[in-house]
């Protein structure tokens, strides 16, 4: 899988109310998401995997055991992958990030959040 991205940060100052907002956004570009045999894989475990294969431009949703035999293969639309994608993408439950089974982060591809180089209040006044 291949990335490409850029970064921007905006910082608003106000002196009066003695705060400062900093919005940061990362944008990211992955290219390459089906591996060489046409697989996606969202999940696995020592039982086997589950996410998306491509065979002749059709897509299936599988679950794969462990062996490589193919437990179930559902076609799909083109939008379920996409949906299933996005949804994996923000689920929390996916290690915050949309952990993919082939090793690719999306949208960031850091195990950890950089430290701040410094404090900042929100507007509201809290600290983040």
């Amino acid at each position: 899988m291949r990335r490409d991205g850029e970064r921007t940060t905006e910082t608003n100052v106000d002196l009066d109310d003695e705060t400062i907002e900093v919005v940061q956004t990362e944008r990211r570009t992955f290219s390459e998401l089906f591996d060489e045999d046409g697989e996606l894989p969202f999940w696995k475990d020592n039982s086997g995997w589950s996410g998306y294969l491509r065979e002749d431009g059709a897509y299936y949703r599988v679950s794969v055991m462990a062996d490589g035999t193919i437990d179930s293969k559902h076609e799909v639309p083109e939008s379920d992958v996409v949906e299933s994608i996005r949804d994996h993408v923000e689920d929390p439950g996916a290690g915050s990030v949309g952990t993919f089974i082939r090793g690719a982060r999306c949208p960031g591809d850091r195990p950890d959040p950089p430290e701040p180089v410094m404090d900042y209040y929100a507007a509201d006044g809290g600290q983040r």
